[in-house]
């Protein structure tokens, strides 16, 4: 295996667009995914959902982690057809493509979309009528704030949430990385920082070249003492690039 291999712990469902760009190179990179997640939708947000589904003129999605549970959601309660009236707005190629396997019409604003160019999007469209977000139970992503800044109507929906790593697959993820030769880890977000030395303690990692995810990481990661070679900004795609540009 090649010494620039670049250890990744994202869900899929979440790096997407970085897998999808990373994927086309030639490079190596270990993706052992210690973030999983399972449907969970809480009874009454539902029927509330579903009481008001002919309502909502956007349903957006800012990962195709939410996309695949929402339209599972939508298939387990026959509600595709009256959903397929809204404007379904994705933020990447992996979550539109998905979408539209499911018959689903999907628009992406452009290329390496941000939460910014989605939002600029519906401006030029409507400031009228309401969105849906599905998310998780956490609730903590960026769109539905930035809608709510501009006094937007819109509904978040937590549509999962994240589940414990099953115990004979972190094991099998610790061999796996003993038998890498990995010379890069990747601290995709603050959480990520706590799961990797949780979860692969045999890791030196002031050995190792360390890409921060953004300035926020960086700062999780100096003060637990472990200095940053990369910095991306924030988003799946800087990140790709970065990969992309110092490792493959």
């Amino acid at each position: 295996m090649s010494k620039n291999s670049v250890l990744i712990t994202a869900s899929p469902t979440l790096c997407a667009p970085m897998l999808y760009e990373l994927k086309k190179k030639s490079g190596n990179f270990v993706h052992l995914p210690l973030e999983e997640y399972t449907a969970d939708v809480e009874n009454e947000e539902s029927d509330i959902i579903l009481e008001n589904k002919d309502t909502f003129s956007f349903v957006i999605y800012g990962n195709l982690r939410n996309a695949q549970f929402f339209v599972e959601w939508m298939n387990e309660n026959n509600v595709v057809e009256p959903f397929k009236n809204a404007v379904h707005l994705a933020l990447d190629k992996p979550t539109a493509e998905f979408l539209e396997e499911h018959s689903i019409p999907a628009i992406m604003p452009r290329e390496k979309a941000k939460p910014i160019d989605l939002l600029e999007f519906m401006l030029r469209i409507s400031r009228e009528g309401k969105s849906l977000y599905p998310c998780t139970d956490q609730k903590t992503e960026e769109m539905p704030g930035l809608l709510q800044e501009l006094e937007m109507d819109v509904a978040e929906f937590s549509v999962c949430r994240e589940k414990s790593l099953d115990a004979c697959k972190l094991e099998s993820f610790r061999s796996k990385v003993k038998s890498s030769d990995i010379s890069a880890v990747l601290f995709h977000n603050r959480s990520s920082v706590t799961r990797i030395k949780t979860a692969f303690p045999e890791i030196n990692l002031h050995t190792k070249k360390i890409i921060s995810g953004s300035p926020g990481v960086t700062k999780s990661l100096i003060d637990m003492g472990i200095e940053p070679n990369f910095e991306a900004d924030g988003n799946w795609y800087s990140i790709g690039e970065l990969i992309e540009e110092k490792f493959l």
